[in-house]
């Protein structure tokens, strides 16, 4: 289990910075294209790359830290006991998404990995076989972290929140 959320916690560390990475290459193609008029071919390819796959490999690690974006307003004011079944349920839907999300992408992944799909655009970048495969991968991540998330309220352990964060009036700040 701890090897999965680390795992997890490596790859949104690591892939946050993709977003950091697609900056200076939409400046540059800001740059190229209405101040030098000589557009690039290759920087909204790299941009979706980028972005795609901090998108997807970040998702195990918010699963983790439950940082989802989720309207809470009956989870706020519902007992305890409440609460921790809405958010078993949360989970078991999240459980069933990811696993059919799995089911629907990995042929898909498969077939453009092995045809060596592209963009078909200027640059013909292997974006597709890039992305496809990676929908897959971050779907079981954050599959596994959903399970691991439902042993832990299942076993009454909770969710271990990383250190210094919280919600308010669970013990957080």
């Amino acid at each position: 289990m701890r090897w999965i959320e680390r795992l997890n916690d490596l790859l949104g560390g690591a892939v946050a910075w993709f977003y950091m990475l697609s900056v200076p290459v939409i400046a540059y193609e800001v740059l190229m294209r209405y101040i030098l008029n000589s557009p690039t071919s290759w920087s909204f390819d790299l941009t979706i790359l980028l972005c795609a796959v901090g998108y997807l490999l970040s998702g195990g690690a918010v699963t983790k830290a439950e940082a989802h974006i989720a309207v809470t307003s009956l989870q706020d004011v519902a007992p305890l006991r409440v609460k921790r079944a809405m958010k078993l349920f949360g989970h078991l839907v999240g459980i069933f998404a990811m696993a059919g999300l799995v089911a629907a992408s990995w042929k898909s992944g498969l077939r453009a990995v092995t045809i060596g799909e592209r963009t078909g655009g200027a640059w013909d970048a292997p974006t597709p076989a890039i992305i496809k495969p990676l929908i897959t991968v971050a779907a079981i991540l954050v599959l596994l972290q959903l399970l691991i998330l439902v042993a832990r309220e299942l076993t009454g352990s909770g969710a271990a929140a990383p250190a210094g964060k919280g919600t308010p009036g669970e013990g957080g700040p």
